[in-house]
């Protein structure tokens, strides 16, 4: 019993919680829930008293009594229609706007999420808790919480009936009180042990969607490597432990709804029994019977909306603290802006003493100093794991450094915050991520406000405007889920424009040009050059023709910049980048 009570107490909790997300309509929410418990009540009782009144009365032979009160029992009922029409067409509005809220608000949480954290959540897991469990979680502002059938009016109209069965005939009131406890504890025990089984299966349908994502994804490389049949395996063998989970949980549900059952047929029929011999006895009237037998029906199905309601909240439950975990993690840190940049300042970076690390104690970046003259093309190149990545990453803020400090055009970085910092740089990555939408609407995201003009500009430099305009709707035309529909060369020029759209004063190049064939290379090198024009631009790179003409070039390994040279100087005087030029080149 401890553990149903505890049970009960985590739902409250949670349905709380939850309550933010209908903050603005709290009013009309609590008087939703007021008018709700009332008619449930009103209805409940009223019906069954009047009911029992015209039985009586058709029993006696008094007709007209006995159509006053059908008259009666029609009014009742009609006012109990209109009044719960408005509850719930109130309730709806509120259930919409609630789950829209919290929609937001998990969405709002994806985007204020530190990178790191983000990088380590899977796609198929926050697809399920931005999906069902939302849906799952707005069950505690819907009409289950506020309508008629609410949690809230059923537990008050099941006292009040019960009061009244005690006053009306103690012995048979006091008799029903005990089926209550008893389908009561039944049905809480079964629903406990069902939410054990429902909590486990949760965990793995996000397994579940994680691989479909996964197929739908790679599917590529899906085929080519031949792993459909070892993927439906792992589906499979998942399956079947999401349905072995789900299995014994039904079996409780099941438990429940015959031990609801057993109880309800055995009080009406026990009441029926001792209420004929009250009246046999001439210790009841046929009216005051019929009455108690009506409203321990209505004891006995409100006892099985409750506990299915509860039920229902059990999924809520779960669905819920799944949300909560998601919102509960911590936001990026953000800073307000002490500072403007001056980006005529002669450094443009200045890295001092910095070292990055991950989950482990080992540095990515080791202790690394790093200065970049403003307007300087700098490129940084270097095995597999020396840090190249990772210090891009930092220099975007998406990493913290564990020590050091890094100056931007003369200033703390510190100084600015991150929305300045990242106003500063463009990036251009290995792998580019593209939305599913319009060209235009891709490039642009590199200033939303970009003018038609900024973006023809953009799609010139990039080399693009030749190919868009053989495109049937131009800078319009649909280019699929990360333009799947395009060649890589497209999307890197796509990428390309949407950094000169920018037009920031900082360019990051991740290996923008290795996933390339040769003539593509060459296209979007071209256009590279034209975007570093009159920028300070850091480019990483596996191809070092692509960094001949850079004013200086890094190299890094371990985390650290063992060389530094021009192409010439570092073939002269550098065994390491004689070494990576002579693999490329021999």
């Amino acid at each position: 019993m401890k553990l149903a009570i505890d049970g009960i107490t985590h739902t409250f909790r949670m349905m709380v919680w939850t309550w933010r997300f209908i903050q603005q309509w709290r009013t009309r929410y609590v008087l939703c829930s007021a008018l709700g418990i009332l008619q449930h009540a009103w209805m409940s009782i009223t019906t069954a008293y009047l009911i029992g009144q015209t039985t009586a009365h058709a029993a006696t032979g008094d007709f007209a009594s006995m159509l006053d009160t059908i008259s009666m029992v029609a009014v009742v009922i009609f006012v109990g229609i209109i009044v719960i029409t408005a509850v719930n067409y109130q309730v709806s509005r509120i259930h919409v706007l609630g789950l829209a809220q919290l929609r937001k608000t998990m969405f709002a949480k994806l985007t204020a999420m530190p990178a790191a954290e983000a990088d380590r959540q899977l796609s198929g897991d926050l697809s399920t808790r931005m999906s069902m469990d939302a849906e799952r979680t707005s069950a505690f502002f819907s009409s289950m919480m506020t309508g008629n059938g609410s949690l809230f009016a059923i537990p008050l109209s099941i006292l009040i009936a019960t009061v009244i069965c005690i006053v009306k005939q103690p012995a048979i009131g006091m008799m029903n009180l005990l089926f209550l406890f008893i389908s009561i504890y039944a049905n809480l025990a079964c629903i406990r042990r069902e939410f054990t089984w429902h909590s486990k299966k949760m965990g793995i349908m996000s397994a579940l969607t994680q691989r479909m994502i996964d197929v739908i994804a790679g599917s590529t490389v899906v085929r080519m490597f031949g792993l459909a049949s070892y993927l439906r395996e792992q589906y499979e063998t998942d399956s079947r432990t999401a349905y072995s989970y789900a299995m014994r949980g039904a079996n409780y549900n099941a438990m429940r709804s015959s031990l609801s059952s057993a109880m309800q047929w055995s009080a009406i029929v026990i009441t029926l029994i001792v209420g004929s011999v009250y009246v046999h006895m001439g210790k009841a009237d046929l009216g005051t019977v019929i009455f108690i037998v009506l409203m321990q029906s209505q004891i006995n199905n409100d006892v099985l909306l409750v506990t299915n309601s509860y039920h229902q909240l059990q999924y809520a439950t779960i669905a819920a603290e799944r949300v909560k975990e998601l919102l509960d993690q911590p936001d990026e840190r953000m800073r307000e802006a002490m500072a403007a940049p001056d980006v005529l300042a002669e450094l443009a970076i200045d890295m001092r003493c910095v070292s990055v690390s991950y989950d482990t104690d080992l540095p990515i970046i080791n202790n690394m100093s790093l200065q970049v003259r403003n307007g300087e093309k700098l490129a940084i190149v270097g095995g597999s794991g020396g840090g190249k990545t990772t210090l891009i990453r930092y220099l975007m803020e998406l990493t913290e450094a564990g020590q050091g400090e890094m100056l931007l055009f003369g200033k703390p970085r510190e100084r600015f915050s991150q929305e300045a910092v990242r106003a500063l740089i463009a990036y251009v990555p290995q792998n580019c991520y593209l939305f599913d939408g319009t060209i235009r609407e891709n490039i642009a995201w590199g200033h939303t406000h970009a003018t038609d003009e900024r973006i023809w500009h953009a799609v010139r430099e990039a080399d693009l405007d030749k190919w868009v305009h053989q495109l049937p709707d131009g800078l319009d035309t649909r280019i699929g889920e990360q333009g799947t529909q395009l060649s890589g060369g497209q999307r890197q020029r796509i990428a390309i424009a949407r950094a000169m759209v920018k037009d920031a004063p900082v360019l990051l190049l991740d290996e923008a040009t290795s996933a390339l064939d040769g003539e593509s290379e060459e296209f979007v090198q071209q256009a590279l050059e034209r975007l570093m024009e009159g920028r300070t631009a850091i480019v990483i790179a596996h191809r070092l023709s692509t960094i001949r003409n850079a004013d200086r070039i890094i190299v890094m390994e371990n985390g650290q910049a063992v060389e530094e040279g021009t192409h010439e100087q570092l073939l002269e005087r550098s065994e390491r980048y004689a070494q990576l030029y002579r693999m490329q080149y021999a």
